[in-house]
């Protein structure tokens, strides 16, 4: 069913962030991190969106600023990374999340050792990554990882894996 299948996709990560307000309440944001979809017969993969999951948003910076310590410093696509192919994989995103208060935070995601594979002569897309900014530190992290403390000031990036292409690259409309 070559017209009705996707090259690989970039799976999303979910983060929980989580502390205590200096009022003594404690706080949890739950944030998705999106994901990508591959390329699929007549069309480019989808940039940017929640795979596998339903019911989830994209929360407004705004938002997230005015109800968490927390301050979103870079969101955008993570541009030229999906899988080259008559149609391209989706394109990832990259979000750097700082702490404004002492937190924490933990990971469950995938797509960090792998690329998303292309499918019928389209090249794969690119792996994701975690990593944590600290004490001017860069400290690359596993897609997994329980409760881990930070410190304000402490930024964490996620970079969405980028889809599969699909098709022979050289078949692509210039």
């Amino acid at each position: 069913v070559p017209h009705a299948v996707s090259a690989g996709i970039g799976n999303l990560k979910v983060v929980a962030y989580s502390g205590q307000a200096e009022s003594g309440q404690h706080w949890v944001y739950m944030d998705i991190h999106e994901g990508s979809y591959g390329g699929r017969f007549g069309k480019d993969g989808l940039d940017a969106v929640d795979t596998l999951y339903a019911n989830t948003r994209n929360n407004p910076i705004e938002d997230i600023e005015s109800h968490y310590p927390l301050r979103v410093t870079r969101y955008e696509l993570n541009e030229n990374t999906g899988g080259r192919g008559k149609w391209r994989g989706g394109l990832g995103s990259v979000r750097d999340i700082e702490l404004l208060a002492d937190g924490g935070f933990s990971l469950e995601g995938d797509g960090v050792l792998h690329p998303p594979p292309g499918l019928f002569g389209g090249e794969p897309g690119s792996p994701g990554g975690v990593v944590v900014y600290g004490d001017g530190v860069e400290q690359p992290l596993a897609s997994k990882f329980p409760y881990r403390k930070a410190r304000k000031g402490d930024r964490l990036s996620l970079i969405g894996p980028s889809g599969g292409g699909y098709g022979d690259p050289a078949e692509r409309d210039p």
